[in-house]
């Protein structure tokens, strides 16, 4: 028989020198990881916003309008409610004696309140607006804390101050996901190493991938604090990164030490021969399963979007540094443990997991291959039912809703949107911004600003407008006149609100939802119908609907690309991992149709708000993210599984036996890898981001289908019906002949 190891002498080479070296490697990686894992403190303080930015119009807009306009969203919102038994006198002296307080604060750039503008205030509530003279944005964040912890103390009987503001909701997702992380890992660490216990029967055994894995995440934190320092990253990477690289070494080492633990007990090797072999089988899986991963994080970086390449940036990283330390420092500790691998072993556990799970498994293996066609259509009807509710998905650019309902600057940022923003709150906004060459204030300039208005005000899309002639209730020709009289000085604050010098713009409130579809026609339909000029002015749109719509296109014009590098990078891999054209077609396939499940049961959970989960709309990042990632997680158990099967085939060339025999070698290795993937991804599910949240499920979801129904009955049920086509491969000899020998 011809062995697969040993057409790999050049992995067992490895191996070997892994063996000899595995004290300097040990040492080395020790004093690299302790480096990192210190320089990882200063992430938090780097990461910044969700991450939902793109160069476009809408950025270009924004910054128009923070520079000239000073429409800053750094502002400091303060929300003054009247309470019940209070009179209004008392609420207007409660104002009055805030906006003092205020006025002696240093530093002020900008500074709104009911005083000035009347507007600002309603019958029982009113609000101030604050800008601090800050160029530092973490300095900014934290004068902003500190004075809303300051103002919020002024509340009493008859007033309730409150604080909110895009610096404030920020800072507030960057501490939820903290404590969302370490919440995480007191879930799923402490269960993982449960599940690594039962499945090895070793205290020190379960405990050296979790050591790998704590590892793996301060090592990347450290990487990723120096990437910061060059590349925005958004703040969801303390989530992601955690959540890929804690399950993702775990993996790796358990596929790792079981083998190797095998390697030991069946074959009575040496130490130094089992880490050789066990780096040429398991290691050599590894690679192909981490490549695969690597690939599937990789493709998110065609998305032109902050938060996709951070996603991108931080996974690739991750999964780089768990492929590195489970072929480098995992077989260097195991090879210093030797046999001790196998101490705390409570031998119950152990011969119960050796013998009476075995045997199980190959009940149900047979069970399965003995009916492969009503297995295999079994598994498609199930899979297909939960696919359905994938027609009826919505989804939506998650913004301040990311946040929990019961945080307070959310509660106080929404009642702020209700009070004093209603149109925008439920009707799309876009802010036309204009450009001229010269003034904006001249007769021709002003004629035809309030053309682009008019037309605006005819579109039967358009809700209504607002623009300087709206402020100052006057057209164009009554204006400039209005200017040079003696009551200029009263007109100016308002002029100056929408134009300065060669810049003004217009608000555009339409009849639509402000996440809806229509909303962003309309966009692409004006910037289609102008191309970038309107009445000789250039056009640049911004607002809500312009950023919803330039995401949503960005993620759609070019998906396509990272799903071609994956698709076409797995099969090349997989081709080249099992010289085979069947499998990899497959492997794509299963995975498609596996995802789709999962999105359709995600759908139906978080729109419908089914066991306790938080109704809302399908985060629009989830189906890209989790399809990235699960599509080369997923390969893990692909590779697992294949792996073993190539191995037995190449020994005797019996589809059947080494379909069979390979399933009852995997299968408690797949079944405990996925247990831990889920128990760590699934962690996420008791987390207050709801984004984060819904990664999370989604990705323990997807794990489970895929370690269940695809992997323990799909796989060996179509393996079980292509037969020994199942290892057909061009050029190749031997593939399609029958059985060299007859096993089992």
């Amino acid at each position: 028989m011809k062995s697969i190891v040993n057409e790999h002498s050049a992995w067992k080479k490895v191996g070997r020198g892994i063996y000899h070296f595995r004290f300097v490697l040990i040492s080395l990686i020790a004093v690299i990881s302790i480096f990192l894992s210190i320089y990882a403190k200063q992430l938090p303080g780097i990461l910044e916003g969700d991450g939902f930015r793109t160069p476009g119009d809408y950025e270009k807009a924004k910054n128009i309008l923070e520079r000239d306009f000073e429409q800053s969203p750094d502002s400091l919102i303060i929300l003054l409610e009247r309470k019940k038994n209070a009179t209004a006198k008392e609420f207007q002296e409660d104002i009055e004696r805030i906006v003092k307080v205020i006025e002696e604060e240093k530093n002020i750039k900008q500074f709104m309140n009911p005083m000035v503008d009347p507007t600002m205030k309603k019958e029982n509530i009113a609000y101030i607006s604050l800008l601090f003279n800050e160029k530092d944005y973490d300095k900014l964040v934290d004068r902003n804390n500190n004075f809303s912890k300051k103002i919020e103390s002024y509340s009493d009987e008859s007033v309730k101050v409150g604080t909110t503001g895009f610096t404030i909701i920020s800072d507030v997702m960057n501490k939820t996901s903290q404590e969302d992380l370490k919440k995480a890992e007191m879930i799923g660490v402490p269960i993982a190493f449960i599940v690594l216990f039962f499945a090895f029967g070793s205290l020190v055994a379960s405990a050296i991938p979790i050591l790998i894995g704590l590892i793996s995440i301060f090592t990347t934190f450290g990487i990723l604090a120096y990437i910061g320092k060059y590349v925005d990253l958004s703040i969801f990477v303390l989530n992601v990164a955690p959540m890929i690289g804690l399950a993702l070494s775990i993996d790796f080492a358990l596929l790792f030490v079981s083998r190797y633990k095998s390697e030991l007990s069946e074959q009575k090797t040496s130490v130094k021969e089992a880490i050789s072999i066990t780096f040429a089988t398991a290691g050599r899986a590894i690679i192909f399963s981490g490549i695969c991963v690597f690939i599937g994080l990789s493709a998110l970086y065609f998305i032109n979007i902050d938060l996709f390449r951070s996603v991108a940036i931080s996974g690739a990283v991750v999964v780089l540094v768990s492929l590195f330390l489970s072929l480098t420092l995992l077989p260097a500790v195991l090879s210093a443990l030797g046999r001790n691998i196998n101490k705390g072993t409570l031998k119950w556990i152990a011969n119960r997991s050796q013998d009476q799970q075995q045997a199980i498994w190959r009940k149900f293996a047979q069970f399965v291959m003995k009916r492969p066609i009503i297995m295999a259509l079994t598994s498609l009807i199930i899979l297909g039912i939960f696919v359905i509710p994938i027609r009826d998905v919505h989804l939506n650019i998650p913004t301040i809703d990311a946040l929990p309902k019961h945080e307070p600057s959310r509660i106080n940022y929404e009642k702020y949107q209700k009070e004093f923003l209603p149109d925008a709150l439920n009707h799309g906004s876009v802010v036309v911004v204009l450009d001229s060459d010269e003034d904006i204030l001249t007769n021709d300039n002003l004629t035809s600003l309030e053309k682009v208005q008019q037309e605006f005000e005819n579109d039967s899309d358009v809700l209504k407008v607002r623009s300087v002639f709206n402020a100052v209730n006057m057209n164009a020709a009554q204006l400039l006149p209005a200017l040079k009289s003696p009551n200029a000085t009263k007109l100016q604050p308002a002029v100056n609100a929408y134009i300065q010098k060669d810049k003004t713009f217009i608000q555009v409130f339409l009849n639509s939802d402000p996440k809806s579809e229509k909303g962003k026609q309309w966009v692409r339909d004006i910037e289609k119908k102008y191309k970038g000029k309107i009445e000789g002015f250039q056009m640049t749109n911004g607002g809500q609907v312009k950023f919803e719509q330039e995401l949503f296109d960005e993620i759609t014009d070019n998906i396509r690309y990272g799903l071609i590098v994956i698709m076409v990078s797995t099969f090349i891999i997989l081709m080249i991992a099992f010289r085979s054209i069947i499998i990899p077609i497959k492997a794509i396939i299963m995975n498609v149709l596996s995802l789709s499940a999962t999105f359709g049961i995600i759908t139906w959970l978080f729109q419908g708000g089914n066991f306790g989960l938080p109704q809302s709309d399908i985060m629009l990042i989830l189906p890209v993210f989790v399809f990235g990632l699960v599509f080369g997680l997923s390969m893990d158990y692909e590779v697992f599984l294949m792996s073993r099967m190539q191995e037995l085939y190449e020994e005797t060339g019996d589809n059947t036996y080494s379909t069979r025999e390979g399933l009852v070698s995997t299968s408690r290795i797949i079944t405990s890898a996925a247990s831990i993937m889920i128990v760590i991804t699934g962690a996420f599910a008791f987390t207050d981001m709801v984004p984060v949240k819904q990664m999370g499920i989604g990705i323990a979801i997807a794990i489970f289908l895929d370690a269940t129904i695809v992997r323990l009955v799909l796989v060996p049920s179509l393996m079980q019906l292509f037969g020994k086509w199942n290892w057909w491969f061009p050029f190749a000899k031997n593939k399609v002949e029958e059985p060299k020998e007859k096993v089992g």
